[in-house]
């Protein structure tokens, strides 16, 4: 998952593994319980899938980790290995972003056989003026589904 927050992924996975733990009968603090259900009563079923689908790929593909997890003495080591690993996962998030803006016009066209966006965008605009908002096509297609009708009420706004 190119998105994901790696610290927050293994957090909550670790969390999800603790109920479960509890709920196969193992005894835990009424603290750790309030505290465990308060962080995850704000992620919703399919989060908790993706996150986890995530963290045992992580595992996976990276056992040591798993390792790293469960000795507490390693907490510096295991932050300082997150911490590599999040920005690798940006890195190449951004790498792989920035291979798209020269054919995006292609990309959010809608129909791009007939036309592209117009006004055009490529690698060769000096200014950004007219690019993301500002743009009379690629505006609407930013905004979030529930602000769009007041978007194009007044898209100069």
């Amino acid at each position: 998952d190119m998105f994901c927050d790696l610290k927050q992924v293994i957090q909550v996975c670790l969390l999800l593994e603790q109920e479960e733990a509890v709920e196969d009968g193992d005894l835990t603090d009424e603290q750790t319980t309030i505290a465990r259900t308060n962080i995850l009563k704000n992620i919703d079923d399919q989060t908790r899938v993706r996150y986890m689908r995530t963290f045992e790929y992580v595992t996976d593909h990276a056992p040591y980790l798993r390792s790293l997890i469960s000795k507490k003495k390693k907490c510096d080591e295991l932050t300082h290995i997150i911490g590599e690993m999040q920005n690798m996962i940006n890195h190449t998030r951004s790498e792989d972003a920035s291979h798209l803006k020269s054919r995006m016009g292609t990309y959010a066209a809608p129909v791009p056989d007939k036309a592209l966006i117009n006004p055009p965008i490529g690698d060769d605009s000096k200014s950004h003026s007219k690019m993301g908002f500002n743009h009379p096509q690629l505006g609407p297609m930013l905004c979030p589904a529930k602000f769009l009708g007041e978007f194009n009420k007044d898209p100069a706004e």
